[in-house]
């Protein structure tokens, strides 16, 4: 008996040993975790101004130029003997590339850190504004448009370093600090290239407007390597990298399932709205009989406005929350695709008709950008932004690149006002979805 007492007293001992040992592994394991999370938004306050510093003086160089060219592309690309469908495979190479290279991407990016793929991409992405520069006919475009896209993969790298460097409390005005100060710049760029095709023709002054890219995305590399901050300690990097890509994305697509899926299906179906109203240059000029100068005046002043919003939907993205903002930022761009569609209908001036109704639509995505980056970030954790961004960048690439297929198809073979007949439709789904689906995140 005495021994059965001995042996059960030694059980008893060893059971409180074994507890204290089970609690103060948990105490320190817990304290660690608190004093590295300190560290780590102690880290995150000590470099997000350099971050933001660096990102936006990046673009504030290299905007203007990416900007000359962005109304005439279309145009360019006709000159080189490029159709309506012709533009649609270009535009589907370049976006289903995209989104399988921001796969990588986001991989990388939460695995080994931010910075190093930015700055080794963006010197990829200026060098091919090179074969831009030296087309000679539209299938080298193709070839641009590949070599870009796959470079491109440092998007999803560069919004988890926005997003990193965001505090929440200051999302929206950061957000809409890094779209209004460099898009406010490159506002009135286009006017260069305007000036540039009254002087030399379209083709020669676009050629130009690419060398000019390319030398500023240049000079954008040595910025970003000087400024920008890892935002991702080593201890935060997947599991100490033992994640395998394919338990990382495991682990990403659970966390859209269970979290982000009304967002993605929002974010989604806009993406087809926009997609199907890609020729709108094209259409512009080709259809509505608008000229290339005018066109690129449009442009401007669109463009613009679309700046003037960022700040305050920024301050009232953080002031009334993200929900509101989003709705109109839709309504905008229902308008904007609807007056687009009853142009051809109207006898009212096709010039007037077309600058309200591409105002309407670049000061809806102008909103979009600022308050669909903020809700993201508002629900996704920083060690996951960099897949998250990807997949959702992934899945809204391969509508994308279909719907444009489908744009090209229907202008040719349909009717071209008819794609934005369809998007504004789709919008109009998407503010159904928003109302009754979308939580407030603010």
């Amino acid at each position: 008996m005495k021994f059965l007492s001995g042996v059960l007293q030694s059980f008893v001992k060893f059971g409180r040993r074994v507890r204290r040992k089970i609690f103060l592994s948990i105490f320190n394991l817990t304290r660690a975790m608190k004093e590295f999370d300190e560290h780590y938004e102690e880290h995150l306050r000590r470099i997000y101004k350099w971050n933001v510093f660096g990102l936006v003086l990046s673009w504030v160089i290299w905007a203007p130029f990416q900007y000359m060219t962005h109304p005439y592309f279309q145009l360019y690309a006709k000159e080189l003997g490029a159709t309506p469908v012709i533009l649609a495979v270009i535009s589907f190479v370049s976006t289903i590339t995209l989104g399988f290279s921001r796969l990588i991407g986001g991989y990388v990016a939460d695995k080994y850190g931010r910075k190093k793929i930015v700055v080794y991409m963006t010197a990829l992405v200026s060098s091919s504004y090179l074969i831009y520069a030296f087309s000679p006919d539209w299938t080298w475009l193709v070839i641009g448009a590949f070599l870009s896209s796959v470079a491109l993969m440092y998007q999803p790298a560069l919004w988890s370093l926005m997003s990193d460097s965001t505090p929440k409390e200051k999302r929206g005005k950061i957000f809409s600090l890094y779209n209004f100060l460099p898009s406010i710049i490159a506002s009135f760029s286009p006017a260069l290239a305007i000036y540039l095709i009254s002087r030399y023709t379209l083709v020669p002054a676009i050629r130009l407007a690419y060398l000019l890219t390319f030398f500023s995305g240049m000079t954008v590399v040595i910025i970003r390597a000087v400024f920008l901050k890892e935002t991702l300690l080593r201890e935060e990097s997947l599991e100490n990298k033992q994640l395998s890509f394919k338990e990382g994305y495991k682990k990403a697509l659970n966390f859209i399932k269970e979290n982000l899926k009304y967002l993605l299906l929002i974010d989604v179906v806009i993406s087809v709205a926009a997609s199907m109203s890609f020729l709108t240059a094209y259409y512009s000029v080709y259809f509505l009989g608008i000229d290339e100068i005018t066109w690129g005046y449009i442009f401007i002043v669109s463009n613009f406005l679309g700046i003037l919003v960022t700040l305050p939907s920024g301050f009232f993205i953080d002031k009334i929350g993200r929900k509101p903002v989003i709705i109109v930022s839709a309504i905008s761009q229902l308008f904007g695709d609807f007056l687009l569609f009853i142009t051809p209908y109207v006898t009212a001036n096709p010039f007037i008709l077309t600058l309200v109704a591409v105002s309407l639509t670049s000061i809806g995505f102008s909103i979009w950008f600022i308050v669909i980056n903020a809700i993201t970030t508002d629900l996704t954790p920083l060690e996951f932004r960099g897949r998250i961004n990807s997949v959702i960048g992934l899945i809204i690439n391969i509508t994308a690149s279909i719907t444009t297929l489908a744009a090209g198809a229907i202008y040719s073979f349909i009717g071209p006002n008819i794609p934005y007949l369809v998007a504004t439709l789709t919008i109009a789904y998407s503010i159904l979805l928003i109302v009754l689906k979308m939580p407030e995140t603010k």
